[in-house]
């Protein structure tokens, strides 16, 4: 298993990160920790604290949401997310990793889609700039 791993598959339409997904070592810091607010760091290492041991921290920003401060991820789903994110990034193996908005890639283009160009609708709903449709935000359903 890798020290750290990030992956931030580039929107198809501009490059930009489409999501970000960050696996942090155990009794590691995040990559952008020294850019974190005093606050910020506070909150992260007391939620770490809350679930002690030697485990993996999953950070991610998905499309319309994310898991905040993260939470614990152990050895296996870690390197189960460190395989579906090998370049060159597929949705076949990217799902594998079980995000609920696939990392931002539409299943039909085979290609990852940031929040702007997913045309996210107020309910959490996209549309690729193909016009593709899916739920993009865990907590809602389609306004199709």
């Amino acid at each position: 298993m890798v020290e750290a791993f990030v992956a931030e598959p580039p929107c198809a339409v501009c490059g930009q990160p489409a999501t970000h997904v960050e696996l942090v070592a155990p009794d590691a810091q995040p990559v952008g920790w020294q850019g974190w607010s005093p606050a910020q760091r506070d909150a992260h290492t007391a939620a770490r604290e809350r679930h002690s041991g030697q485990r993996w921290w999953l950070l991610y920003s998905g499309i319309a949401a994310g898991n905040g401060l993260g939470r614990p991820a152990d050895p296996a789903e870690a390197q189960r997310i460190v395989d579906a994110f090998t370049q060159p990034y597929r949705y076949a193996a990217v799902t594998t990793a079980g995000f609920y908005d696939d990392a931002g890639f539409c299943a039909r283009c085979d290609a990852p889609y940031c929040f702007h160009h997913w045309n996210v609708s107020s309910t959490g709903y996209g549309r690729c700039p193909r016009g593709h449709g899916k739920s993009l935000d865990p907590h809602w359903s389609s306004d199709d």
